[in-house]
């Protein structure tokens, strides 16, 4: 054991090493009560380590402070054996908590244990580098395992999958993982169990498509995705409690286009074909952590050809010598100095000493298996023991990473950061020295630098640099706000990590068309994260030969692209989940109008057709629908469309999606159901979709209403049920096609709360059951939400008897007076839950279209029963109705008219370019080109006063009809 470093904030340290040796004094006293106060209960060596670690670390101090009875454990016992009790603890006590959050709270009690320990040994030199990494390591490991068998224990118990052996209600241990066919690879540092202190933990996570067997309709890969989801919220959320790892899941397969867990089939497919090079690096490390680790080992026997070649793999060299040449751009202009100074990426740093190992394993581990240990260390020692490496280099190496992870660590440890830089500023460097066990700066910079020249001397004399100057290839990054990001994901291109840039004539085709391409994204206005979505796009291309050739051919693409990317982001997102949509924009038919409903239904209801089975056609009418919908925003943003057009036109879209989908929904659930003779399922739009006028990212209000003429009467299928099950199960299925996140999306969020009884109530409610809810229990404002209902679909005779229903209820005569109370009730209501922040939010602000909406549909209920004529879902409808019977002054309407007008366009633009609820002043001046062109104002000025004005015209009107000043 090394004496431990002196504390660079020695109150803190006396103030902790009190706290700790009063905590043993005050346990003496509780064992003992009449013995002699036990104030020297801790030996000089004990209290030097405690104060190295609390005087020079604040995060370390924190856990002492939180836990002062288990620090006086570590520091008075043997590290070995407290961290083997610890784990064997967290191992037996893991499986009886059954609640999610009590058992995140366990596993991150633990890891704080687990720091003080690790930290102290470290700090002492109890352990050595590979003991500290170990023990580090060995907990990811076990959490890992213990999660997933918490998470597939849960899994079982809700029916999803098989208990083991027939085991029912076996307990989460490991063991109940075996054979699960789930399992967690981890990669880099962890699958080498060489995690530093404040590490992430990078892992890929399969499935055996061989022995996974879901029961019931579960699909395997929707099940293995969302668990593995939960499995990373309970490594990464930070509780009160704190976090166990961060965890990385962007080393699997094509990360920017495939599940988070992912078939192994799959994942051998695209290593065997698509792969590159330095993923075939990253594979070295590869190791089963948790889960079915039996099935992990054979599915890397099975990669092992594709990770070790029995020939030297010049092309994998070229490869990592790229990733080098990435981090030498960004650092090789710097001298070694030490202000902060990345002792992993820095020249002759922790990532050299790495390469230098990986190099040689790839050059001769596919001939020789001796070479492929996964840890650094034992990798320099096995090329040593080949007469590959000269002892003494191996020696020299070693002795490099041990003091850079050493660096590391304490780097980390000052402040649980995942960072390898050390501070900038003289107060920072001087505590990391003192911390490093050195007496002054001046010995810690003559050690680490000479530390650093030698890897480098070792790795340029295997490897020498490459020439290719900075930004030669790629775009100016002088020209974004972060260039440091901007090289980072050029480099991502010059790697050629995406899948279409793994052909040479894809890369030189990018190279060429890099210049416009940087001057379209430069013309945006918010350049950084345009550069950032095309980034996406890139990742997602299954190939780049035809896209690049079309940028060089028609380079009015490219700015469409741009502008995309620069001001619309759910248009962006679009894109770059479905590159294919790029086809559609060239053809020449993209830019005229959308079809109608019908035309649509009609195109829709074939594509459903030739859909092989209803899993695809979900996945078919996503595709269809993204398309379509692409189309509207893309004239938005030119302007080739007025919003009000284009709403009719996304609406439109609803409306074809639903009528052409219920049919394959009914038939799906009639293998199992049957159906019900005489019945039907009827789908009323609401809201903003009854009226006709839908955004770019409206969800979708719905009631279901269903009939059928026998209440007594059973469904035919294998599953006999009555009719209020079989139609409220069949809502559901609509719901869930409609809602449900597949690989290609979802279609449509969907809100059902209008429905009677709104959450009380069935999904779907009888004909007979909705006529006397409106007729005696319905709200007074759920009859101003009932006059935009709209019938959707409803089939044969039941669409009369709805609009019956919906004229009847909406034609009753009211008490103005009481109507007026209730109106003005709602609509405070919904102030007060909606706050106005801003006029460019003028669905909720003072004169906004909410305003608009309860003083126009107070009218229309107040004259329905007298005319019934007004009544009509679209909100301009129903002001014109009720200027006609003279309800409304001419000159009102037409100021509310204009108003709805301009203020639904400026919703609808925002809504479409912001994915996030900004201020005026955040508006970039690509935005605020678009506001002007979709509301024909001469200048954006011009058009901030239009909209203040119509609020406040708005608002005069509201006040006079529901008479707010009396």
């Amino acid at each position: 054991m090394t004496c431990p470093p002196a504390p660079s904030q020695p109150d803190r340290a006396d103030e902790m090493v009190a706290l700790v040796a009063d905590t043993i004094a005050q346990s003496c006293d509780a064992a003992e009560p009449d013995a002699p106060r036990a104030s020297g209960s801790l030996d000089p060596a004990a209290r030097a380590g405690i104060a190295a670690l609390a005087g020079n670390s604040p995060f370390l101090a924190r856990l002492i402070r939180r836990d002062p009875a288990f620090m006086a454990r570590v520091a008075t016992e043997a590290p070995d054996a407290l961290c083997a009790e610890m784990l064997e603890t967290l191992a037996a006590r893991a499986p009886e908590i059954d609640d999610r959050r009590g058992f995140m709270a366990l596993l991150r009690n633990a890891k704080a244990r687990l720091a003080l320990l690790i930290a102290h040994a470290d700090v002492t030199g109890a352990w050595d580098l590979a003991r500290v990494t170990a023990g580090l390591s060995d907990f990811a490991d076990l959490a890992l395992d213990l999660a997933v068998a918490h998470l597939l224990r849960r899994a079982m118990r809700r029916g999803r999958l098989p208990w083991p052996d027939g085991r029912e209600d076996a307990p989460a241990t490991p063991a109940l993982c075996r054979g699960s066919g789930y399992v967690v690879l981890a990669l880099g540092k962890h699958g080498a169990r060489e995690l530093n202190y404040s590490s992430d933990i990078d892992l890929i996570v399969l499935w055996d498509n061989e022995t996974v067997r879901p029961l019931g309709d579960t699909l395997p890969g929707d099940l293995f995705v969302r668990l593995t989801k939960d499995l990373v919220q309970i490594m990464e959320e930070r509780t009160g409690e704190g976090y166990v790892f961060r965890t990385d899941l962007r080393l699997r397969p094509d990360p920017g286009s495939t599940p988070v867990a992912l078939s192994m089939a799959a994942a051998e497919t695209y290593y065997q074909s698509m792969a590159l090079n330095w993923e075939r690096a990253a594979h070295i490390k590869a190791r089963p952590v948790a889960g079915d680790i039996a099935a992990g080992e054979a599915y890397l026997d099975r990669l092992r050809p594709f990770v070790w070649r029995k020939s030297i793999d010049y092309a994998a060299l070229e490869d990592i010598h790229a990733i080098k040449d990435q981090v030498q751009r960004h650092y090789g202009a710097r001298a070694l100095t030490l202000p902060g100074f990345d002792v992993k990426l820095g020249p002759g740093g922790i990532r050299e000493v790495e390469f230098y190992a990986q190099i040689n394993q790839l050059l001769a581990g596919g001939r020789d298996p001796s070479l492929r240990p996964r840890a650094t260390v034992a990798a320099l020692d096995a090329l040593v023991a080949a007469g590959r490496l000269a002892p003494a280099v191996r020696d020299e190496l070693v002795a490099a990473y041990g003091f850079l992870r050493m660096v590391e660590h304490r780097v980390q440890m000052v402040d649980d950061q995942q960072t390898q830089s050390l501070p900038r500023d003289d107060a920072g460097l001087d505590r990391i020295a003192l911390f490093a066990g050195f007496d002054d700066r001046a010995g810690f910079e003559a050690a680490l630098l000479g530390h650093l020249r030698t890897v480098q001397a070792h790795y340029d004399a295997l490897l020498p640099r490459g020439e290719t100057p900075a930004g030669g290839d790629g775009l100016d990054t002088t020209r974004f706000a972060d260039p440091d990001k901007a090289e980072q994901i050029v480099e991502q291109w010059r790697r050629s990590r995406y899948r279409c840039l793994r052909t040479d004539r894809a890369r030189r085709l990018l190279a060429q068309v890099l210049p416009a391409l940087t001057d379209a994204l430069a013309a945006t206005a918010d350049t950084d994260r345009a550069l950032v979505r095309f980034d996406a796009f890139l990742a997602n291309l299954p190939a780049g030969v035809q896209i690049f050739s079309l940028f060089q051919a028609q380079p009015q693409l490219m700015k469409l692209i741009a502008r995309l990317m620069g001001t619309a982001p759910a248009l962006a997102d679009t894109l770059a989940k479905r590159p294919a949509l790029l086809d559609a924009v060239l053809d020449p038919g993209f830019y005229e109008p959308l079809a109608d409903a019908d035309a649509l239904e009609t195109e829709l209801a074939a594509v459903l057709a030739r859909a092989p089975d209803y899993e695809e056609a979900l996945e078919s009418a996503r595709r269809w629908l993204a398309e379509r919908r692409f189309q509207v925003g893309v004239h938005i943003l030119e302007a080739l469309t007025t919003v009000e057009d284009a709403a009719a036109s996304l609406t439109d879209l609803a409306d074809a999606t639903l009528r052409a989908l219920l049919p394959v929904v009914e038939a799906h659930y009639a293998e199992r159901y049957g159906r019900i003779a005489g019945g039907g399922l009827a789908v009323i739009a609401m809201g903003k979709y009854g009226g006709r006028e839908l955004s770019f990212t409206s969800d979708l209000d719905v009631v279901l209403v269903y009939r059928a003429d026998d209440h007594l009467s059973e469904s035919d299928g294998p599953r006999q049920v009555g009719p209020s099950r079989y139609f409220s199960g069949l809502g559901q299925a609509l719901v869930i096609a409609v809602t449900a996140m597949t690989a290609e999306g979802r279609l449509y969020e969907m809100d059902t709360r209008l429905r009677p009884q709104g959450r009380q109530g069935p999904l779907a409610v009888h004909l007979t059951t909705l006529d006397a809810y409106y007729r005696e229990d319905a709200w007074a404002w759920e009859h101003l939400a009932l006059t935009r209902a709209r019938i959707v679909t409803a089939p044969g005779a039941m669409n009369a008897d709805l609009n019956h229903i919906l004229t009847d209820a909406l034609g009753r005569a009211r008490d103005a007076e009481a109507l007026r109370t209730d109106t003005l009730a709602m609509r405070d209501k919904l102030a007060k839950e909606f706050p106005n922040r801003s006029p460019w939010s003028p669905k909720h602000a003072q004169g906004g279209l909410l305003d608009m909406e309860f003083a126009v549909q107070y009218l229309v209920l107040v004259h329905a029963h007298a005319h019934p004529e007004v009544v009509s879902p679209n909100l301009k409808h129903m002001i014109e109705r009720l200027t006609e019977i003279g309800a409304l002054s001419a000159d009102a309407a037409a100021v509310l008219v204009d108003a709805y007008r301009l203020q639904h366009a400026v919703q609808s633009v925002i809504r479409l370019c912001l994915d996030d609820d900004r201020i005026e002043a955040d508006f970039s001046a690509d935005l605020k080109a678009v506001l002007v062109k979709a509301t024909g104002a001469d200048d954006f000025d011009a058009l901030s006063a239009r909209l203040a004005r119509s609020l406040e015209q708005v608002r005069e009107i509201y006040d006079r009809i529901l008479g707010v000043a009396a």
